[in-house]
């Protein structure tokens, strides 16, 4: 039996990769989220999960589920920030989210509890000059706040693993969409814009729509991770994506033929913290587990069937 706490667990990609782990008798879920988060995402399963409240910079609290509930892994999913967000929000995950991770690090070493991060191979590698595809090796050159803490909090997980013997897992997914994501946000291109398309408002792009994101079904990264964590792949960084890059204007025709509703364009001025081009090579992935690859016209009916669905629900 292991026992996994999922920091962060109510979320988009959270809850999808709490959905995958619950059809196995072998693990027992945990879901650490704030008092005031929104868990409406796991209420189909809430029999089988333990949700607990508090937030991530209270230690003791931790430290007691962790000891309490004799975790074996803690899976962490925490940040509050976007590729847009600003450096005060930037100081403001230092305290709330950098710093308590830190020291939630040195727990997991001290306990021999794996530690894994969700860390972001969307922002973490920086521009792609030529629309080469990023390898995990590949240097980090982050061009936004976002990027940035995600490669803060990478490098003290190799510090604690050098330091205090931390066994550990670096994810960096590509572009997740699919069942579960928030229409309305300021993050998820394809999300945002079959929002944008069920109100009835034109979708907004940032410069000319050449720039291209590799879009990974939100159940393949799901698969993917469970396998990793079945198969005890540890200590290692891992690109997880389609390996396929697609342009925003390549996304925008799908939709047009994907969903049968008419919907306008707005080009607007880019952005500095957008990159031009983002690729993961998953090589090393596929060497690890059988890869699932749902193609990306096909996610995007899904997705689009499930909202839909959602919406005539409530």
């Amino acid at each position: 039996m292991s026992n996994i706490l999922f920091i962060g667990g109510a979320g988009f990609i959270g809850s999808s990769l709490v959905h995958a782990f619950i059809r196995e008798p072998e693990f027992k879920i945990f879901v650490f989220e704030p008092v005031f988060a929104n868990t409406n995402r796991l209420v189909d399963i809430g029999d089988k999960i333990t949700i607990i409240r508090g937030a991530i910079a209270d230690f003791d609290l931790l430290k007691c589920v962790i000891e309490d509930h004799k975790i074996n892994i803690v899976v962490h999913l925490v940040s509050t920030l976007v590729p847009g967000s600003t450096y005060e929000d930037f100081k403001r995950e230092f305290e709330n989210v950098v710093f308590p991770t830190s020291r939630l690090m040195e727990l997991c070493a001290d306990k021999k509890v794996k530690f894994v991060y969700f860390s972001s191979g969307g922002t973490v590698y920086g521009n792609s000059k030529n629309g080469e595809k990023f390898k995990e090796t590949d240097m980090l050159s982050p061009i936004s706040y976002y990027g940035l803490t995600k490669q803060i909090i990478e490098s003290n997980i190799l510090f604690e693993n050098k330091r205090g013997y931390l066994n550990y897992l670096i994810i960096r997914p590509s572009n997740p969409f699919g069942n579960g994501q928030f229409l309305h946000g300021n993050q998820g291109f394809i999300a945002v814009a079959i929002g944008k398309i069920l109100s009835g408002k034109p979708i907004e792009v940032w410069g000319d729509g050449s720039s291209v994101r590799d879009y990974l079904y939100i159940a393949d990264l799901a698969d993917a991770f469970y396998k990793l964590i079945k198969s005890g792949v540890n200590n290692e960084i891992i690109n997880i994506g389609s390996g396929y890059g697609y342009s925003v204007n390549d996304i925008i025709g799908r939709l047009r033929s994907c969903i049968d509703i008419p919907f306008d364009v707005v080009y607007k001025d880019s952005r500095s913290v957008d990159v031009n081009s983002m690729v993961l090579d998953i090589s090393k992935l596929k060497l690890l587990i059988d890869v699932k690859h749902t193609h990306l016209e096909d996610g995007i009916k899904m997705f689009f069937e499930y909202v839909k669905q959602t919406i005539n629900k409530k």
